[in-house]
C-alpha cells in the first residue's frame, strides 16, 4: 500500500472511525521540523504532513504527533529519530530513525524490555495496521515479529 492509497482510505471512510485530522501542515512547518532535526524527511512522511498535521483517535488517545509536538519535544529525541506516535499519553510510542545516507527510515517499537525494535519501514503500513485492528493491532504486529 502506498500512502496516497492510505490518505484515500482516510479521506473515504473517516466518516466511520473516531479519528480527527489535524488540518494540513504548511511548507513553512515542514521545512521547519527538517531544520530543527537536521534531516529530510522521507517523501511518504512529507505527504501525510502536506494532507494533515497528524491526527487522533479517541480509542486510547491514540495519536499521529503533530509538527508543532515534534519541534517542542526535540531536546528529548537522539539524532535522526523523532517519537511520530503514541497513545494514552506515552504508554507506548513509536519512533521514526531516519537513515544518514539515503531516504530509507525504520519505524521503532517498544519491546517489554523497552528498548527500540524494528517493526516496519513503510508508514502506510503502520497507519493500516492502526486503521484495521486499532492500538492493540500494532503491539500485536510488534509481538508477531519479537516473540
Amino acid at each position: 500500500m502506498t500512502i496516497q492509497q492510505l490518505i484515500t482510505i482516510l479521506k473515504t471512510n473517516l466518516p466511520q472511525t473516531d479519528i480527527t485530522l489535524y488540518p494540513p501542515a504548511s511548507a513553512q512547518q515542514l521545512q521547519q521540523l527538517e531544520a530543527a532535526l537536521g534531516l529530510v524527511l522521507p517523501a511518504d512522511f512529507r505527504e501525510l504532513y502536506a494532507f494533515c498535521n497528524g491526527f487522533e483517535s479517541a480509542e486510547f488517545l491514540f495519536h499521529i504527533t503533530p509538527i508543532e509536538e515534534i519541534l517542542h519535544f526535540k531536546a528529548d529525541y537522539q539524532p535522526r529519530q523523532f517519537l511520530f506516535a503514541e497513545y494514552a499519553v506515552c504508554v507506548d510510542f513509536w519512533v521514526v530513525e531516519i537513515a544518514p545516507t539515503s531516504s530509507g527510515y525504520r519505524i521503532l517499537s517498544q519491546d517489554s524490555a523497552g528498548e527500540l525494535v524494528f517493526l516496519t519501514d513503510s508508514l502506510a503500513s503502520f497507519i493500516h495496521r492502526f486503521l484495521q485492528g486499532g492500538v492493540f493491532g500494532l503491539l500485536d504486529w510488534a509481538s508477531e515479529l519479537h516473540t
